[in-house]
């Protein structure tokens, strides 16, 4: 609820994008709140300043906006990627492209960021290890690795499974065949979330006559439901 009490306290406008915007800042913003029982004057609240603008909306690669200033979250790359724990329709994947962590692209088209700068502040940062790590990187992270690596970070919460199933989606809409070995070692992951990714990634980037031999190694053992739907899918 930060939004409207943003809009509410004149620090900036609901977008089309539904994220607050400020004419001082952009759209790049932390918000935070301060809970108190002092008298304090209430500030003007700002109005929209969006006008005929809809970059917002023209650039999300999963339509997730059916309409200005309304958004499905079902369909949100930074609400698949953070947020939902189970596997991600096939009708998103593609959509997602490289997107391991979030997505932001509503933002960074907003014209509004000509006036925003960069924070200084340390803490603000991204660290050296965690900043677009290369994706061979991330496949090869077990539990261990993943939390001695994004210890600290937001990307921790998600988990070493989401993320992995992120990076496995990633690999499959990178088209290089060099990322195949770190595909074909997480067929057999103890995560079904993992394993069922790893067959998607396969299949877009192994040859037919490989896909088929592991399938043949593989799917008659798999248990999971949604992994062999992988398996399966035409």
């Amino acid at each position: 609820m930060e939004k409207p009490l943003g809009e509410a306290a004149g620090l900036g406008w609901q977008g089309k994008h539904t994220n607050l915007v400020s004419r001082e800042f952009g759209s790049w913003l932390f918000l935070g709140a301060i809970l108190t029982a002092a008298e304090l004057e209430p500030d003007a609240p700002e109005v929209d300043h969006c006008g005929t603008c809809q970059r917002c909306l023209d650039i999300c690669p999963t339509n997730a906006f059916p309409a200005p200033y309304q958004l499905d979250a079902r369909r949100c790359i930074a609400y698949l990627t953070i947020e939902h724990k189970g596997h991600i329709p096939a009708e998103f994947r593609v959509p997602i492209g490289n997107r391991v962590f979030g997505c932001d692209d509503c933002l960074a088209v907003c014209p509004w960021n000509k006036f925003a700068e960069a924070a200084r502040l340390t803490k603000l940062q991204a660290l050296p290890n965690t900043d677009s790590p290369p994706l061979a990187e991330l496949l090869a992270l077990d539990d261990v690795a993943f939390r001695q690596r994004f210890a600290g970070t937001p990307v921790k919460r998600t988990g070493r499974d989401r993320v992995v199933r992120n990076a496995l989606i990633a690999a499959g809409n990178s088209g290089d065949a060099g990322l195949l070995p770190a595909v074909e070692s997480l067929l057999d992951d103890p995560s079904p979330l993992v394993r069922a990714m790893a067959v998607w990634a396969l299949q877009r980037l192994a040859t037919p006559q490989a896909q088929e031999a592991a399938k043949r190694r593989r799917a008659g053992r798999e248990t999971d439901a949604a992994v062999l739907a992988e398996w399966c899918a035409p």
